[in-house]
């Protein structure tokens, strides 16, 4: 029985199909010219926002016109390169990131409601077995593996 709050998500094997194709060509495009960093090296970097933005537009304008004053290992042209990509995936990130942020709270509901399915499937058949009810036994044992294997690594840890 579906409870109110049930998900319900599918996709058709179509649906799936253009997801997987639609992700082949973002992938096709972008893969090959974005970079990864660490934790470490994003927090290291400092950062372009909306406050930064007009200094660096006035700085790269009157670079642009008076490239006297420009040490020599800035690249003006590269500058401009930079600024403009900044403003191209600031536009695609902020495209993207609603939709990446519901398709995470939307795997996090997705696994939230089959873990409490399952377990309440758990429950019912420990109940089952304490009622002698055949066919119980096999399927506690199954299940109780995975609480048993998590109670064991918590007690393997060493303690601080």
């Amino acid at each position: 029985m579906a409870s109110a709050d049930n998900l319900q998500f599918q996709l058709s094997a179509a649906e799936l199909q253009r997801l997987h194709d639609a992700l082949d060509i973002v992938d096709e495009v972008l893969g090959s010219k974005l970079i990864t960093l660490s934790g470490k090296d994003i927090q290291r970097l400092p950062k372009a926002s909306d406050g930064t933005l007009p200094f660096i537009e006035k700085s790269l304008d009157l670079a642009e016109q008076q490239p006297k004053f420009a040490p020599a290992y800035i690249d003006i042209p590269g500058l401009r390169l930079d600024l403009d990509a900044y403003r191209l995936l600031s536009r695609l990130s902020q495209r993207l990131r609603p939709l990446a942020d519901n398709l995470n709270a939307t795997t996090i509901k997705a696994g939230s409601e089959a873990y409490v399915a399952a377990l309440a499937y758990y429950n019912s058949a420990q109940q089952a077995l304490r009622q002698n009810v055949s066919g119980a036994q096999a399927v506690v044992d199954e299940l109780k593996n995975r609480f048993e294997s998590s109670s064991q690594r918590k007690a393997d840890k060493p303690k601080p």
